[in-house]
């Protein structure tokens, strides 16, 4: 759905708006892979895991990205707690190292914060901050930002069978990024979607298996600059 995770509930909000992890009726967790087939080496890895009990809810996640001379890992720490159904608060506390061959490696801290709001069974809005406070890597040697953005979105569940999300997207120094992504539940086993973003210009498609405690998806994300990015998820709710 084109990264649309501002306001939709997904264990994956982890790494976007924390507060969207607080749907979660039972412990679950997530690994997916991405092959950027710009380049045979470059991949992406990563797992997110949640625990809920009562109105609080506790996650960690794991995300690398690179080939053997690059690379960029970042670990993050959640907790969010919903108020009622309606409002969701969200905390996440991350740890970052980038590595470069000859220049050595460097490491950084940064906080994402994110709110939820459900109006009604229906529309969503939220709101989240990555690295608000601006903080960088700390080594003189590379000097790589951890980057910081703002973003604004909303969902809407037309039926009960068609999800439709949209996000504003400002990340310092580049330009606003507006995306669009739907999701259309064929049957319970399985759902169709796709989405659009502006800047750059990105298409995606995919689909969602959810076959009692398991869930598979898969999707290929395409940029004019980089080509395809298919990849994959494999989740469990325990």
């Amino acid at each position: 759905m084109a990264d649309n995770g501002a306001a939709v509930n997904d264990i994956w909000a982890i790494q976007a708006n924390p507060a969207g992890i607080t749907f979660l009726d039972h412990p679950a967790i997530s690994l997916n892979y991405v092959k950027h087939l710009l380049s045979d080496e470059i991949s992406s890895q990563g797992i997110v895991g949640v625990i809920p009990f009562k109105n609080n809810y506790v996650g960690a996640s794991f995300q690398r990205y690179g080939f053997s001379v690059y690379n960029e890992s970042k670990i993050g720490f959640a907790y969010a707690k919903s108020f009622g159904e309606k409002l969701s608060l969200g905390l996440n506390g991350n740890y970052h190292q980038l590595k470069i061959d000859n220049y050595g490696a460097s490491t950084g801290f940064s906080i994402d914060f994110g709110v939820l709001y459900h109006f009604d069974d229906h529309f969503s809005i939220g709101a989240f901050t990555n690295n608000p406070s601006k903080q960088k890597f700390n080594s003189q040697l590379i000097s790589a930002k951890i980057p910081t953005s703002f973003n604004l979105g909303a969902s809407y569940l037309a039926t009960n069978k068609v999800l439709i999300a949209t996000t504003v997207t400002k990340i310092i120094n580049q330009s606003i990024d507006v995306k669009l992504g739907i999701e259309y539940k064929i049957v319970d086993l399985l759902s169709l979607r796709g989405g659009i973003s502006a800047k750059p210009f990105k298409q995606s498609v995919g689909f969602g298996l959810n076959y009692k405690q398991f869930l598979v998806d898969m999707a290929t994300n395409y940029d004019a600059n980089l080509g395809y990015a298919p990849q994959i998820a494999i989740g469990y709710a325990f």
